[in-house]
């Protein structure tokens, strides 16, 4: 795989990476009134209509029939008649590595997301978002990947014995991180010891599948998601738990080989363990594009992406035929399993994977939105899995989720009604983030600002090369 792909995780992963200015200290955001409004609360089924929200200080402080909410003197006045109000959308599977991409999840009404792959930076940017002095979405970030050896990505942390999983856990503690991801490489010891490090240290888990501990075994093990229905594969028609872990070309090729009845159960035994499932469909159908990479970068959206990253995507994407290939074969199988998770009542979380080759931040919402209504779910099921689903994985209903009164003020107006499609929550009348009114015509200069810095000739380049190659032979093909 490309060398170049092989140089830009580690170096964004260790290395600041200053693509835009930060914004300066926000103003503090007038208190608003919402009137009128068909709220979308996703805590309850259905709508209300003509309701009043009222916004003060970031959060909502009052939901009711507009004839008996009484706005306030001062507040903002925006008008909700003929439109449809719902909570800001959640990205739960991101890699976000500039500072243009808090922009673009705004824009396209994502007003939390959780980053897979953390390090100081997101840090940085997930205290600022919350002292107020960054516009951008909530963050809820990752540590560098706890993985075997050798590991799959570079700048990953190695376990290998009980003490190695104290020290790894130690450091996300140190490093004021917010959860551990677990990766594909850790053996059984491993994995065991790094569940109960967290554990002791009050931080929950999420992440891949360890090829050698198993799907059963993970479910059964207090990790809070299973990432891409990894996992899943080696089941269809081999072993729960493979000899030896395969390449991710082997591993894309179990997907055509399923076995109905055992997907069946597979998806009832995840549902009932309760383990939330992020099955980030629009990466692997991305991964399948082959030779059409070139529409993808016809695409409207790409002029807003980082040129250091189109150059990254451009590498990346330069894979095997046989990978493609394998991977669109691969698809209809994916899309039997989401439908099988949900009809058994497994959670389900929204997410896109967006850093790998042509998924967008933000943009990339609206396209899982459509793959799982494209699954089976109806609008509000969907819906749900990029609101208040995410919420309750995260623990965080008494933050964000729904439009109620006392939560986090991350709402989206919308022209239409998102209950009846899915498309509708791209229809924005404007974004409220943390009490902030943002109206479209604001989102949309935000936008052009990014398209314009893009197309700038001093393009962001990371600021040093990293000290070595990656150790694995096929980190370019997975998604993260």
């Amino acid at each position: 795989m490309s060398s170049l792909r092989h140089r830009v995780l580690p170096t964004l992963l260790l290395v600041a990476v200053a693509a835009h200015a930060q914004d300066a200290p926000l103003p503090p955001a007038p208190p608003l009134a919402i009137v009128g409004a068909t709220v979308v609360p996703m805590d309850r089924a259905g709508s209300l209509p003509d309701q009043t929200v009222l916004v003060a200080d970031g959060r909502i402080t009052a939901l009711g029939p507009a004839d008996k909410v009484a706005v306030p003197a001062g507040a903002t006045v925006i008008d909700g008649h003929g439109r449809w109000l719902m909570p800001g959308l959640v990205d739960m599977h991101v890699h976000s590595w500039f500072e243009s991409e808090l922009t673009l999840f705004l824009a396209n009404g994502v007003t939390t997301i959780r980053n897979m792959f953390g390090s100081p930076q997101q840090v940085s940017w997930r205290d600022e978002v919350a002292a107020g002095t960054r516009l951008g979405p909530s963050i809820v970030t990752a540590g560098p990947i706890v993985d075997g050896s050798p590991p799959v990505w570079p700048g990953s942390l190695v376990v290998l014995t009980p003490d190695d999983a104290k020290t790894a856990v130690q450091a996300h503690l140190d490093g004021h991180y917010d959860f551990v991801k677990v990766y594909d490489r850790l053996t059984p010891e491993a994995y065991d010891a790094v569940m109960a490090a967290a554990k002791a240290a009050g931080l929950p888990v999420f992440g891949h599948v360890p090829e050698r501990v198993g799907l059963h075994a993970v479910l059964a093990a207090g990790q809070r998601t299973v990432e891409h229905m990894f996992g899943f594969e080696a089941c269809f028609a081999g072993p729960d738990v493979p000899p030896e872990p395969a390449k991710f070309l082997t591993r894309l090729r179990e997907w055509t080989m399923p076995d109905p009845a055992r997907l069946a159960a597979l998806a009832a035994d995840a549902a009932a363990s309760g383990v939330y499932q992020c099955p980030t469909l629009i990466v692997m159908q991305k991964m399948a594009v082959g030779a059409e990479d070139a529409a993808e970068l016809a695409r409207p959206c790409m002029r807003y992406v980082d040129p250091f990253m189109l150059t990254v995507w451009k590498q990346s994407a330069a894979r095997p035929p046989e990978m493609a290939e394998a991977a669109r074969a691969g698809l209809p199988v994916r899309d039997a399993l989401v439908r099988a998770l949900h009809g058994a009542g497994a959670p389900l979380l929204l997410g896109t994977d967006c850093g790998n080759a042509w998924v967008v931040a933000g943009f990339a919402v609206h396209e899982e939105l459509a793959n799982l209504v494209a699954c089976g779910l109806t609008p509000a099921e969907a819906l749900r899995a990029a609101t208040l689903t995410p919420a309750e994985c995260l623990r965080a209903t008494g933050e964000f989720g729904a439009v109620a009164p006392g939560l986090r003020a991350d709402l989206l107006l919308l022209e239409a009604d998102p209950l009846k499609d899915v498309a509708n929550a791209q229809k924005r009348v404007g974004l409220v983030v943390r009490g902030r009114w943002l109206p479209e015509s604001e989102l949309q200069a935000r936008l052009a600002a990014v398209a314009a810095a893009a197309e700038a000739p001093a393009a962001a380049e990371p600021a040093s090369e990293p000290a070595a190659e990656p150790a694995a032979a096929e980190p370019a093909a997975a998604p993260k």
